[in-house]
């Protein structure tokens, strides 16, 4: 596993529990933020929430594939230094 990925992977879980923790906790100032509290306005609260949950779970699904070793087709991991012995 190539050290970037592990961080990038385990930042993406990190924003994946914060904002879970936004979604299901008492904690408001987080609606504060304009695309949020325009949803909340426009919607309602339980659909801000929905917006702070989808956001929790593209997060975890993204973090989850990069740990993985996902990769698109194109993408290729960095060559190794004795690839060619």
């Amino acid at each position: 596993m190539i050290q970037d990925d592990t961080l990038v992977g385990g930042l993406a879980l990190l924003i994946a529990a914060l904002t879970t923790s936004i979604a299901i906790g008492p904690w408001m100032a987080p609606y504060q933020i304009r695309s949020i509290a325009a949803v909340q306005k426009r919607y309602g609260s339980i659909a801000a929430r929905g917006v702070w949950l989808l956001i929790a779970f593209l997060s975890a699904v993204s973090g989850a594939a990069i740990l993985s070793g996902i990769r698109p087709s194109y993408a290729s991991p960095p060559a190794t230094l004795n690839q060619n012995q």
